[in-house]
């Protein structure tokens, strides 16, 4: 655990140390009476099995999308869509100059209306024996190119436009009238409605060697905070980006809530491929609150005795926060009750009794010693 990673869990401990200790004053006195048992609060140490999960931040984008591109080079005369905008299937979203492409077609079917005459022409002189078999032969290949050349360009031409695809919204927009595009490059990206939503996030290579395809993995999206989504890894890139080193894994999103948008920031909890040396089984999770202190990547707790319903203090490793909880990494065994509230007003082998409603006890036992 590094130096900054320390300093901020020991704050945040202590940060929790003092908000306990600012409960009411005179209550520890009354507490710390002879013979009396103190109101606790306690929580039992659960295993943690998602103390080891994976981290990643990404981008959420819709599960089919499209990049459309023209199949020839040429220059864009028009393109209507711009990003965000909702498209029907059909729409005509960008579209090249044809006025070369027209040019094209015409001379294709020049040339093909040349090669058929020649062919009509010599078809009777060769009846008559006054052309070769060969002459006829070349003529009627001649015409099979001059046709299949025309059947090119008039392919070319009907994808001088792009259309939508499919009903969706378009993600991308990577060029601008009057440029000169090649062939293949991209011009509009756009989503294929119905697909669902997948994230997308990089991961160090230590990260990528932990999961595997199918892992399960907790989702939440900063637009809608405090509510989880289920995913589970469905690609993991097979190389590393060039420029940032990390490999991109794709985590497909179970049902997304209304309003969802390609562009929305997330953060995913991947579950990882447990082994014996990663420790994930044997880490414990108690509530922050429980902590007395904490020393860097140790803390001190306040244990109950089950069998005289006092406590003791113990020393724990601990590794890390995750939400409300601190990871223990050592020090207790799972199902063993720390002291979660009321801890500040204890001494080692002070007698407790456990409640559900801290401040009613307290408040009630400053009542008693009231009384005369």
């Amino acid at each position: 655990m590094g130096l900054s990673r320390q300093l901020m869990l020991g704050a945040l401990l202590c940060g929790g140390l003092l908000a306990a200790c600012g409960e009411a004053p005179g209550e520890a006195a009354e507490a710390g009476a002879e013979n009396a048992s103190v109101p606790v609060l306690v929580a039992e140490a659960r295993p943690a099995p998602e103390a080891n999960d994976i981290t990643a931040y990404g981008i959420v984008r819709p599960d089919r999308e499209a990049i459309l591109s023209f199949k020839i080079s040429g220059l864009v005369k028009a393109i209507p869509a711009d990003k965000g905008d909702l498209v029907k299937k059909g729409d005509v979203l960008a579209e090249l100059d044809q006025r070369e492409i027209e040019a094209d077609a015409r001379r294709a079917a020049a040339a093909l209306a040349k090669t058929k005459r020649d062919v009509e022409r010599l078809k009777p002189l060769a009846e008559k024996g006054f052309a070769s078999r060969q002459a006829i032969q070349d003529a009627e290949t001649a015409y099979e190119q001059a046709l299949s050349e025309r059947t090119r360009v008039e392919f070319n031409r009907s994808l001088a436009r792009i259309t939508a695809p499919a009903d969706g919204v378009v993600l991308e927009r990577a060029a601008e009238p009057n440029e000169i595009v090649n062939p293949g490059q991209p011009i509009l990206v756009v989503s294929q409605g119905g697909g669902g939503f997948i994230m997308r996030a990089g991961l160090a290579d230590r990260e990528v060697a932990r999961i595997r395809l199918g892992a399960e993995a907790r989702v939440t999206l900063d637009a809608f905070p405090g509510k989880e989504l289920g995913g589970t890894v469905r690609r993991i890139a097979a190389a590393s980006e060039a420029r940032t080193g990390t490999f991109e894994v794709e985590i497909e999103l179970g049902e997304a809530p209304a309003g969802t948008a390609s562009g929305f920031v997330g953060q995913a909890r991947i579950e990882p491929v447990q082994s014996e040396e990663s420790g994930a089984s044997r880490a414990l999770a108690i509530p922050a609150s429980a902590i007395l202190e904490g020393h860097g990547s140790t803390a001190n707790v306040y244990v109950v005795d089950e069998r005289t319903m006092t406590v003791r203090p113990v020393r724990i490793g601990v590794s890390h926060l995750s939400g409300s909880d601190v990871i223990v990494t050592s020090g207790l065994e799972p199902g063993e009750r720390v002291v979660s509230a009321g801890a500040p007003y204890l001494r080692p082998g002070a007698k407790i009794r456990i409640v559900t409603d801290l401040k009613a006890a307290q408040a009630a036992n400053a009542m008693e010693t009231a009384q005369p």
